[in-house]
C-alpha cells in the first residue's frame, strides 16, 4: 500500500494554482535516477522516500563486544561451542548409581552397595563410577561418569561404609543432563536476528564475547537557523524561541538506534554550514542538516558532492539530499520547524538510519478514520494535518499560523488530506497515519 498516494485528479490542478517559482538554483552536481514530478513540480512522498533509500547501502559489519551490541542486527549465524549444562549434575542430594544395579530392589529384597566416594557442588566429578558401587553427591554436584541415576538420601540406609537400598532407581532419575538445554553445534541465532538483552545473555552463556554486527549509525545533527536559542539560556528578543527541533530529532534518532553527535546552533550562513558539515564527515555515517532551504545554502555545499533537490508533496520547503565528501556520506536536510522536521524525519530520515543499520524498513501505519470537524484541502499540495484520534473519531488540531512541539505532543495521528478535494466535512472519511 502506498504511503500517501496523490488523489485522483490531483495532476489536473490548474497551472494558476501552482506554487510561485523559486529563485534560481546554483549549479551543482546532480545525483542520478531522480524520480519524476507531477505537473505542479511536486515529487510524491512515496517516490522520494524510495529514492533516498535506494541511494545508500548498509554499513559493513564487524566484530562488536556483547556489552555494546544491544539493539544491533546480527550479521552471522551463531552456533554453540559447548553443551549447556556443561556437565550432568544431581538435582537432589543422594546416591549416584547405575539404575540397572538396583533392578528388583524392594522391602523384601534390599540391595547393598559400597560407598566409594563423595562429590560436593563445585567439585570435579572424580573417577568413573565402578559398576556395583555408589557415590554420595550433593544437589548440583556433577555425577561421576557411568552413573545414570541419583537416589535421594531418604531412600538409602547407611550401614558402615555401605548403603542399603529398598527401592529401584529409574534411568536418568534426578539428573540434569549435560546438553539438555543446548548441545555443542546447536544453532542459537540466525543471520538478521535482533540482538535483544535476552539474545545477548544466551550468547554470553555459551562463551562468545563478540558478535558480527553492523554498528550503530553515527549521525551528525547540524542545526543552522536564525532566532533559535538553546534551552536553558535566556530569551532576549521577542523574535527568539527555544530550539525544540534538535532535541526532538536527537531523541528520535537515539530511539532508532543511532549514535548522535549534535552541534550547537549555527547561524544560517552558507560558509559556516559548509564548514560545520565538512568537519562532521570524519565521524558520521549520516549527516542531518536542520535548516530551511534557500538557494544560497548550496553556495557552500555545491562543491562537496552530488545532490538531489526536490519539491516534495506535503512539505513547503524543498528537500535537499546529497552524497558528500570522499566517502560519499549521505546528507539529509530537514526543515527547522518542529512539526515539519519531525514528520520529514519519520518519513525520510528514519528509513535511512534503518537502511544503514541493516534493519527492516519501518512502514508508517495507516488506518481509516472519520472526522469530528471539517478540514479543507490545498489546491496543489497534500496536507499533513496533526490530529488526535479517539473512539469518537479524528479531531484535527487547530493551526493558527504555526505549530510546535506542544501541538505535536498532543497529536497521536496525522491526517492525510489530498490536494484539490475541497472541504472534507464532519463524518468524512480520511486516511490517518498513526504516530503512537
Amino acid at each position: 500500500m502506498a504511503l500517501f498516494s496523490r488523489a485522483k485528479g490531483g495532476s489536473e490542478t490548474s497551472a494558476e494554482a501552482a506554487p510561485p517559482p523559486r529563485p534560481p538554483v546554483p549549479s551543482l552536481e546532480r545525483l542520478p535516477g531522480a524520480p519524476g514530478v507531477d505537473p505542479n513540480g511536486l515529487r510524491g512522498i512515496d517516490e522520494h522516500r524510495d529514492y533516498l533509500i535506494s541511494m545508500i547501502g548498509e554499513m559493513r559489519p564487524f566484530g562488536i563486544g556483547l556489552m555494546d551490541a544491544s539493539g544491533l542486527t546480527l550479521c552471522e549465524s551463531l552456533t554453540s561451542d559447548l553443551n549447556l549444562p556443561i556437565y550432568t549434575s544431581a538435582t537432589v542430594a543422594g546416591w549416584a548409581v547405575r539404575a540397572a544395579t538396583l533392578a528388583g530392589a524392594g522391602e523384601m529384597n534390599p540391595i547393598i552397595l559400597p560407598v566409594v566416594g563423595s562429590v560436593a557442588a563445585g567439585d570435579l566429578p572424580g573417577h568413573p563410577l565402578t559398576p556395583g558401587t555408589a557415590v554420595q553427591v550433593a544437589a548440583g554436584a556433577p555425577v561421576p561418569e557411568g552413573a545414570d541415576a541419583v537416589v535421594p538420601f531418604d531412600f538409602g540406609m547407611v550401614v558402615g561404609g555401605e548403603v542399603e537400598f529398598r527401592v529401584e532407581a529409574r534411568f536418568q532419575q534426578n539428573l540434569r543432563l549435560a546438553g539438555s538445554r543446548v548441545t555443542d553445534g546447536d544453532r542459537l541465532l540466525g543471520h538478521g536476528a535482533m540482538l535483544t538483552p535476552r539474545a545477548l545473555g544466551l550468547i554470553a552463556e555459551v562463551g562468545h564475547d563478540k558478535v558480527l554486527a553492523r554498528p550503530r549509525p553515527r549521525v551528525a545533527l547540524v542545526t543552522a537557523a536564525k532566532g533559535l536559542i538553546e534551552p536553558g539560556l535566556p530569551l532576549t528578543r521577542l523574535s527568539e524561541r527555544y530550539d525544540s527541533t534538535t532535541t526532538l530529532l536527537a531523541a528520535s534518532l537515539r530511539d532508532d538506534g543511532a549514535q548522535v553527535y549534535a552541534s550547537g546552533i549555527l547561524p544560517p550562513d552558507p560558509k559556516v554550514i559548509a564548514n560545520a558539515v565538512g568537519e562532521q564527515l570524519v565521524r558520521a555515517d549520516l549527516v542531518i542538516l536542520v535548516a530551511d532551504y534557500v538557494p544560497q545554502l548550496l553556495d557552500g555545499l555545491a562543491g562537496m558532492g552530488a545532490f538531489d533537490l526536490a519539491e516534495v508533496d506535503g512539505f513547503v520547503h524543498p528537500m535537499l539530499f546529497g552524497l558528500i565528501g570522499p566517502d560519499r556520506i549521505p546528507m539529509l536536510t530537514l526543515p527547522v520547524t518542529p512539526v515539519s522536521a519531525y514528520l520529514a524525519y519519520e518519513l525520510f530520515g528514519r528509513p535511512l538510519v534503518e537502511r544503514l543499520g541493516g534493519q527492516e524498513i519501518t512502514e508508517p501505519e495507516l488506518v481509516d478514520g472519520q472526522l469530528t470537524s471539517p478540514v479543507e484541502s490545498d489546491a496543489v499540495r497534500t496536507q499533513l494535518v496533526l490530529a488526535h484520534s479517539t473512539s469518537a473519531g479524528v479531531r484535527p488540531l487547530p493551526y493558527i499560523g504555526d505549530q510546535g512541539a506542544t501541538e505535536l505532543s498532543d497529536a497521536n495521528t496525522v491526517i492525510f488530506v489530498p490536494a484539490g478535494v475541497g472541504v472534507i466535512p464532519i463524518g468524512g472519511g480520511v486516511v490517518c497515519w498513526v504516530l503512537d
